[in-house]
């Protein structure tokens, strides 16, 4: 899934960008695609 507003990945503190791949993680907030574990992501 590809974001829509800007935000900050709790997970690795970056910032992700519209229209960067995020994901959920195991608390159920959207992070880095690359930040969550693979069972949790979203296509």
């Amino acid at each position: 899934m590809k974001a829509k507003f800007k935000t900050s990945c709790v997970e690795c503190g970056d910032q992700i960008s519209p229209g960067k791949e995020i994901a959920k993680n195991g608390s159920g907030t959207w992070v880095h695609k690359h930040c969550a574990p693979e069972a949790l992501e979203f296509a």
